[in-house]
Formats: C-alpha cells, sequence, structure tokens
C-alpha cells in the first residue's frame, strides 16, 4: 500500500512539492506524461481521447499525493485511486508502462537523481496497487 497522502502542508512548504518545481512543475510533468499517451501502444487504449480532465486530475493528485494542498480532495472528493479505475484493464505490462511514461517525462523535466529516486519510490507502490487484471491466475475472470 502507498504511503498516505500529506496535505497538511502548504505547496511551498512540502519540500518534494518544492523539488518537483511546486504546482507549475508537476503540471508541466503531468503534461509531458499525457503528450506522449496518445502515441504510447500500451497506454493509449486505456485512456480517453481528450485528455483534458485526466490530465487536472492527475496534476492535482500529485500535487497532493508528493505533499502539497489537498488540491484534488477539494475538486474531485477522496481519492479512492483503485475504485475509480476499476473499470480499465491494468496489468503488469500497463502498470509498468505508465511507471516507464511517468519516470520519462519527469526525467525530461528534471536531472536530480536523487528527486527522480524519491518519486519512484512514492509511484512504484501506487501504480502496483493499481494491478486489477491478473490473466495467470486462475480466478482472472474476476478481474476486468
Amino acid at each position: 500500500m502507498s504511503k498516505p497522502m500529506a496535505n497538511d502542508t502548504p505547496a511551498s512548504k512540502s519540500p518534494l512539492v518544492e523539488r518537483l518545481g511546486g504546482e507549475a512543475g508537476i503540471r508541466r510533468w503531468v503534461d509531458r506524461f499525457y503528450d506522449a499517451v496518445p502515441e504510447d501502444p500500451v497506454l493509449a487504449p486505456l485512456f480517453p481521447e481528450d485528455l483534458t480532465v485526466s490530465r487536472e486530475k492527475q496534476s492535482a493528485y500529485f500535487l497532493e499525493f508528493f505533499g502539497g494542498p489537498p488540491a484534488y480532495s477539494q475538486t474531485f472528493g477522496r481519492p479512492f485511486m483503485r475504485y475509480l479505475h476499476r473499470n480499465v484493464k491494468i496489468g503488469q505490462a500497463e502498470r509498468d508502462a505508465w511507471m516507464e511514461g511517468m519516470m520519462a517525462a519527469l526525467r525530461a523535466e528534471q536531472n536530480d537523481a536523487e528527486l527522480l529516486e524519491a518519486v519512484a519510490e512514492r509511484l512504484g507502490p501506487m501504480a502496483t496497487q493499481m494491478i486489477n487484471h491478473h490473466p495467470a491466475r486462475k480466478d482472472s475472470y474476476f478481474f476486468n
């Protein structure tokens, strides 16, 4: 399970949010990721054609997830991410493609190896938790 979201610190006071460039830096990172999604053969089928809302939600979620203000919760409600993605078939390949896309987008924005490692350590468990499709398991029929 991923670490709980720390949202009691203003974005300007969250060390991780600051290192990511604040709200604007997170938005650039998320936009870079979503700019690449339509061309990714694994990720593109998982997302709607219009990525506007996806960009908004991901930016707000990351701001909150990395220690900034509760931007996602205040706008969209509680972030029950696994539940919200229940209709999206996410297996290991989709999880790995998402992680690689997020980290590639961040590497294009940041060259701080320590920051990249810290972000990967936070995102990895959360991405793994999103897996809801297990085709090798006998009970995979019950997953998307």
